[in-house]
Order: structure tokens, then sequence, then C-alpha cells
């Protein structure tokens, strides 16, 4: 049976219910995120849930945790989200922009990245909660908030790093964090055909 990435077909009461639920579940964990809202974050995940970005691999409890580390504020504009469920297990990608306003080299930039979060949640006591979360990149950009500051990026330093990430990278490389080279892509679209197999398989499994 296959349920990803399909036109949705006619919804029952119990489809819209959980789909409304899904939906809050997932707004309100990138809220949470937003606005420090840590311990109310951690119950969005899972005990054994799964976080994959660019800049983290790990729990979903240990996200929570780095992400209040940040020293950074990075918030997030949700967008479209569809959402596919068999059963207790649903898949859900929500269209984000991360918008982050840094220092850098004596001027103040803005970083925009454009992804799809893909979610896989799961109907656990009765309740959805986050199994995992994984980024699909697109694009970004690095410009400076006033037109007239004098920035300059050598050319190599954003080569090291992928098209469809490379800002992002840059930036929080430059913030001490390791980043993850081998994400799903637009520029490597296997990878996001890969990730995209993966999550149906899971939901029909």
């Amino acid at each position: 049976m296959k349920i990803l990435l399909k036109k949705p077909t006619e919804n029952s009461i119990q489809n819209v219910v959980d789909k409304f639920d899904i939906k809050e579940l997932i707004e309100f964990e990138r809220f949470c995120r937003d606005n420090a809202q840590w311990e109310e974050m951690k119950k969005c995940f899972a005990d054994n849930s799964t976080v994959t970005i660019s800049w983290f691999k790990g729990s979903g409890h240990e996200f929570v945790d780095a992400s209040s580390k940040m020293e950074t504020y990075a918030p997030h504009k949700l967008f479209d989200t569809l959402i596919w469920i068999n059963n207790d297990k649903a898949v859900a990608i929500t269209m984000a922009t991360i918008q982050i306003r840094m220092d850098m080299q004596g001027h103040t930039v803005e970083l925009q990245s454009y992804v799809k979060l893909l979610y896989k949640t799961q109907r656990i006591d009765g309740a959805w909660s986050i199994i995992s979360m994984e980024g699909i990149y697109e694009k970004d950009s690095l410009i400076p908030v006033t037109p007239t500051a004098d920035i300059t990026i050598p050319t190599e330093e954003i080569a090291k790093f992928r098209p469809s990430y490379a800002n992002v990278s840059y930036a929080l490389s430059k913030s001490g964090y390791e980043i993850n080279n081998e994400l799903p892509g637009i520029d490597r679209p296997e990878t996001v055909t890969k990730l995209y197999q993966e999550s149906e398989d899971w939901l029909n499994s």
C-alpha cells in the first residue's frame, strides 16, 4: 500500500481530527523552539525519537538540550503542512524558513534557510508524538541587513559546503558547530527520494 506523496483521498472525521492534532503538535514544537519553552518542547518528542539536521544528530530530548544552549536566535516561519496517516502512524512534511540574524565582520547579516521538515509521528498512549524530524535542504542566502555594509566571504570558504545549505553551514561552522554534509537536499535528489521511500516504508510497516 503506497501512501506517501500520493494525492490525499477523502478524509474521515477521525482523519481530520488526527491531522489537526499532528499539525498542532508540529507547530507547537517549533513554537517552543523559537520561544525557549524547553520543557514543553521535550514533551513533543517520544522517548526513542531522533533528530537529524545540519548541525545536530541525536535523540529528540538531546536536541532540545542542544537547542537551549545555542547563543543565536533562530526563529522559524512555517507554511504548508501535508500529512499522510496509516492507523497510528503518520508522516508530515512542513515547508519552513529558518531566519537568523548574526554579527559578521562587524555587521549584522540575515541568514535564511529554506527547508522541508519531515516528521514521523506516532500515536502513543492515545496522543501523537514526534518519532523523528529530518531536514530536506533547498536553498539559503546570507545578506547584510544594511545594503551598504562591506562584507567579503571568500568563495573557497562557501565552496566547502553543499549548495542547498552552504550559507547556513558556513555560518554555523564559524560558530563552532560540526556540519553534516550528507543530508537530503535538492542538489542531491537521490537523497530526497531515499528519505521519502524510507518514510513510506516506515508508514506502511
